[in-house]
């Protein structure tokens, strides 16, 4: 169920399991929930396709964090997920935390204050506390994961099949 789970949120957020493994290893530490940070992701996407149509506050936010959002000279948005990482470190070396606040509400949202403990961290941690789970074996690779998926909708084919077979019997009976 587990694994299932995790391909789930792996393709609503298009992240790989393995990544988000290491994201749940790393919460762990940093007090920040998975949830959180893929939905502070999806909304950074937002702020990034603000900044692109011209919205004045987005740009005005990652200039002053010094983080691109897109190519110099294409205009393609960048990786959301590498702006992301690059947009927590940027907060996290601000002093004034009222400052930190503001910007991390301009690019965030309402899940900024939640990512707070991420922030102070440092975008170095997830990548620190992902290499740990690698190493003392945490992490599932992309195929277990993906068999680990189907016996559990397996299970759960069983289980609606063991349910329609219960409804019959109380039928009959009936």
């Amino acid at each position: 169920k587990a694994a299932d789970e995790l391909i789930t949120m792996s393709n609503k957020v298009g992240i790989s399991t393995t990544e988000l493994q290491k994201m749940q290893y790393a919460s762990r530490f940093v007090d920040v929930e998975v949830e959180t940070m893929t939905d502070s992701m999806f909304k950074l996407t937002k702020t990034m396709n603000d900044a692109n149509t011209g919205t004045k506050r987005s740009q005005e936010a990652f200039k002053r964090l010094g983080v691109a959002y897109k190519t110099e000279v294409t205009g393609e948005l960048l990786d959301s997920k590498q702006v992301w990482a690059d947009a927590i470190d940027a907060l996290g070396k601000i002093g004034n935390e009222t400052e930190r606040d503001a910007l991390a509400m301009d690019i965030f949202g309402r899940s900024a204050k939640e990512l707070n403990p991420l922030i102070v961290a440092g975008g170095d941690s997830l990548k620190k506390y992902g290499d740990e789970a690698e190493k003392l074996g945490v992490i599932m690779g992309e195929d277990q994961v993906a068999a680990l998926g189907r016996f559990d909708d397996s299970m759960q084919q069983l289980q609606a099949s063991l349910e329609g077979a219960k409804n019959k019997i109380a039928v009959a009976l009936l």
